[in-house]
């Protein structure tokens, strides 16, 4: 019996071993969450345009913008996302709202466009696989005494102080937008949201509500100023407009917690369709920007002039320009190292 009793201890005792050397193996690492910006970090690089009407005589340039144009443009170029202006200043938008009609007390198509351009391009982009965001100002346009009243903020050509209540006002604006685009729009990129006009955490809170009732993944951003840095509780990612944006990279993907972007121009300003360095700086500062999980956007100047090519598509030096920094970026893949914020 002696030798039956040593075979069955050793049968027991092997698969006791087995989960005890199992159990000394290190941990495997657990799998990153994903994160709402994912898309974003591995988009990489976009494109922001300035296109608006600034009178009611160029509301013909919104119907007139060539949406199929631009996308050949953006899918030669090889942008990942397009970011588009509603409007800005001048009191006139590319796209039909009834809420904002209804404040001002205007008939459609007299201060917003009858036409959709966000639709209109969206459904452009998404054949070529290029999401859409778009660009909107805190407040409402700050040339346009009309606007300010019916909004019961103070006249004057400058960015006025608002609050609470101006602020839920101006959501209901956000939010016809937001709803009827849902998913189709990704992102929004906030103008404006200075200390000096009382903007706050309160109120980004407020915004975000209303684009995310829209689409609840929809990325959020408010814009501080010229500088790169987490300005609000509620914004996804940094807005980060830089003008000199060369010395400015990021150690790694997080700016306390938002995803790191910056946002500057290719020509030598806002809206304007020459280059302003050689390609090569672009290169080596946008490299060392995505090797660290940074996201850059460029802002190229659309055409406004039907006679010299289709409206809204970009200058060929800018295409160019654009699309050999894409193309110097390293195939993607292994670039930006933690999925959440820590």
């Amino acid at each position: 019996m002696k030798p039956t009793l040593t075979l069955l201890t050793a049968l027991l005792l092997t698969p006791l071993a087995a989960l005890h050397a199992a159990d000394s193996k290190p941990p495997a690492a657990p799998t990153p969450a994903p994160h709402v910006t994912d898309w974003l970090k591995d988009a990489r690089l976009g494109v922001f345009i300035h296109f608006w009407a600034n009178s009611s005589n160029e509301m013909a340039l919104v119907d007139a913008f060539d949406a199929p144009a631009v996308t050949r443009q953006l899918k030669e170029m090889g942008a990942g996302y397009l970011i588009l202006t509603l409007g800005q200043n001048a009191g006139f938008y590319n796209a039909p709202n009834a809420v904002y009609d209804r404040f001002l007390g205007c008939a459609p198509g007299e201060r917003c466009s009858r036409r959709d351009l966000p639709l209109d391009l969206h459904r452009a982009l998404q054949a070529e696989g290029i999401r859409l965001m778009l660009y909107l100002p805190c407040q409402t346009p700050n040339q346009d005494a009309r606007a300010q009243r019916a909004f019961g903020l103070p006249e004057g050509k400058k960015d006025q102080p608002i609050n609470e209540a101006f602020a839920r006002q101006w959501a209901q604006v956000i939010h016809e937008w937001s709803a009827r685009y849902g998913d189709k729009v990704v992102g929004w990129w906030f103008d404006g949201g200075y200390r000096h006009i009382q903007f706050n955490d309160a109120i980004a809170a407020i915004y975000a509500d209303a684009v995310k009732r829209g689409n609840p993944r929809a990325l959020v951003t408010f814009n501080p100023g010229i500088k790169l840095a987490r300005h609000t509780q509620a914004e996804d990612y940094t807005a980060g407009e830089l003008n000199d944006p060369f010395a400015v990279i990021p150690t790694t993907r997080w700016a306390e917690g938002s995803q790191w972007h910056a946002l500057t121009y290719l020509g030598s300003s806002w809206g304007h369709r020459n280059t302003r360095h050689p390609a090569e700086p672009w290169i080596q500062w946008v490299r060392a920007v995505t090797e660290k999980g940074g996201v850059v956007t460029l802002d190229l100047g659309p055409n406004a002039n039907r006679a010299t090519g289709p409206v809204g598509t970009f200058s060929a030096a800018q295409v160019a320009q654009f699309k050999s920094i894409q193309q110097a970026l390293p195939a993607k893949g292994g670039h930006g190292a933690t999925k959440s914020p820590p």
